[in-house]
């Protein structure tokens, strides 16, 4: 009972809509296309409490082994209480106003997005935007980023100039 909880609570997280407002502009396409990423990474956040959470429970109501229940509720906390910040964090991130942010990119690792001056940003696009970017984001190209107070851009486009 508590797995199919646990994987009913992590589909529901995952299709879940946003809880709070958003600090991003909806009538800026690009700054909605930043929400949307944005509110993609507070899931998985709300994912992984979902996953802990059910277990939790499990442990403070059903009596088993004495060292099995304590590790089984010493691991359930602590996944309810780092998923618990991480998706805090993560809703805060969501409703704070995002910065408009330019420059030349000084390299791409994946993820990672360094900056012309060494400015570095975590791009939370989806897979999809990544791809489709792929061929024109190499290092001379400049940018715009709609950025996370936590330093992870949620919408990458290419600049026609650095205003």
């Amino acid at each position: 009972m508590t797995l199919l909880l646990t994987v009913g609570m992590v589909v529901g997280a995952t299709r879940l809509g946003p809880l709070v407002a958003a600090g991003a502009d909806f009538g800026d396409p690009t700054q909605r296309s930043y929400a949307v990423n944005i509110w993609q990474e507070t899931q998985t956040s709300l994912a992984l409490l979902a996953i802990f959470l059910p277990w939790l429970v499990y442990g403070l109501l059903f009596n088993g082994s004495r060292w099995g229940g304590l590790i089984l509720l010493a691991a359930a906390a602590a996944g309810t209480v780092g998923g618990t910040w991480l998706t805090l964090v993560s809703l805060e991130s969501y409703a704070a106003l995002p910065r408009l942010v330019t420059g030349v990119v000084a390299k791409v690792d994946g993820r990672q997005l360094s900056l012309a001056g060494g400015r570095g940003v975590y791009l939370v696009i989806s897979y999809a935007e990544l791809a489709d970017d792929g061929p024109w984001l190499k290092a001379g190209v400049p940018v715009t980023l709609w950025v996370s107070p936590r330093g992870h851009a949620g919408y990458l486009g290419r600049a026609t100039s650095l205003d």
